[in-house]
């Protein structure tokens, strides 16, 4: 099949206007998120890399394809260091941007110079391949789990490589002709998997964003918006698969309900914000004290939750006393480091361990009761709630029975 080339990266050039305005508006949309402004400057080089290479076609004007070139390598490092940062890497280093551009312009002029378009399409092919190699390992090593999107993404710019790697061999073997306006070699094949990338790369970017903020909203929804931590709905889910889990390996599980001694007077005589502080500075300290498969929990206002999996009240209870005393001593040297008269805030905390009959309202009840007995004896202490096994119906009727049945025996024994 014959294509009039020039026809082709027209339309080609076109479809990467399109697929960078959609990118610049996706940064727009989205201003706070990390890399977004990076991947719009990489849309724009390569269209016009490819306006470029539209111009030598009408003009034959040699280093038109040079910088065509160093457009295309300048797109793919602005996409790596997008990538990075809206993994929340750090971005590329100047040095980086540095050595990798200065290299490519020394290869790109000793090839402009040669004038040999098999050692051009050579030297591209390579710098593609290395580029999308490093992109590809970037969003395929993200940290666990990777989105479907991001995942995707990734393994498009490693099928990139391998194509342009074959592109390499090719022109190596000087198998096909190079020419960028020959209508029926390779170019063309080229030109419309570039067409097929730019579109390919530019929905990964969309559909990462979409992910992006639907784990924002995710993440609103089951955590605490100040402290970061689950909040009571989210809590509650858990908790009741943990429970499921216990009962069914007979393994031990405990919950500290916890209340910060006097927080309201922080909130009367500093403000807000000083309480918020606190707030913060006690998930601090229970995210270092605490295991990391313990479930914590914001339950609202200045009481937290806490789930202990595999740890009976015994071993709960040294747990809360370690938060207890940590949080106590750090709360001093706080308020004499700060130099403020108010008085050092304690937690108290009642523990509760799960019964045989409990559900998750029964355990936070059992564990309120002994917070409010911590309370009353003096806050800035924790306490272990009591657990009295409920008697069914069916039990009260067979302990009568064995009544009535001793009875019997015994009257019998009597009598014989």
């Amino acid at each position: 099949m014959i294509f009039d080339i020039r026809t082709l990266i027209v339309a080609v050039a076109l479809a990467n206007v399109f697929c960078a305005g959609a990118r610049l508006l996706l940064w727009r949309m989205h201003p706070t998120i990390p890399g977004l402004g990076r991947w719009a400057l990489a849309g724009g080089a390569g269209a016009l890399a490819l306006f470029l290479i539209l111009l030598f076609g009408v003009k034959h004007w040699q280093p038109s394809l040079s910088l065509a070139q160093l457009f295309v390598v300048l797109g793919l490092l602005m996409a790596w260091d997008g990538f990075r940062r809206f993994i929340m890497r750090a971005p590329l280093s100047p040095l980086v941007l540095i050595v990798v551009t200065a290299s490519t312009l020394i290869w790109i002029a000793t090839v402009h110079f040669q004038y040999s378009m098999h050692l051009r399409a050579q030297a591209n092919a390579i710098l593609i391949v290395i580029l999308s190699a490093l992109i590809a390992r970037e969003l395929l090593t993200a940290p666990k789990p990777i989105p479907l999107a991001m995942r995707a993404t990734g393994w498009a710019y490693a099928i990139n490589a391998a194509v342009f790697l074959i592109r390499v061999i090719a022109t190596d073997q000087n198998a096909l002709p190079v020419d960028p306006l020959n209508p029926d070699g390779f170019t063309v094949f080229m030109l419309l998997w570039w067409l097929c990338m730019t579109i390919a790369i530019t929905l990964g970017m969309v559909l990462m964003t979409a992910e992006h903020l639907q784990a924002g909203l995710n993440s609103l929804a089951n955590h605490d918006p100040l402290t970061g931590v689950l909040n009571r709905r989210s809590f509650s889910l858990i908790a009741e698969k943990e429970m499921a889990r216990s009962r069914r390996y007979g393994k031990p599980l405990s919950l500290l309900m916890m209340d910060l001694d006097k927080f309201k007077n922080i909130n009367d005589r500093l403000g807000h914000d000083a309480g918020d502080a606190l707030l913060c500075r006690f998930v601090a300290i229970a995210d270092r004290e605490l295991r990391n498969e313990d479930v914590f929990c914001r339950f609202g206002g200045e009481e937290f939750v806490a789930l202990l999996p595999n740890a009976s009240a015994e071993r709960a209870l040294v747990a809360a006393e370690r938060l207890r005393t940590s949080f106590a001593a750090e709360s001093a040297e706080t308020e004499i480091r700060q130099g403020t008269c108010s008085p050092t805030v304690t937690v108290s905390i009642g523990i509760a361990e799960l019964g045989e009959d409990d559900n998750i309202e029964s355990l936070l009840r059992r564990a309120d009761t002994a917070l409010y007995q911590a309370k009353s004896k003096g806050r800035n202490r924790c306490k272990l709630a009591e657990y009295i096994p409920k008697i069914t119906m069916t039990n009260k009727k067979e302990d009568v029975k064995d009544l009535m049945d001793s009875n019997l025996n015994e009257t019998f024994i009597k009598e014989s």
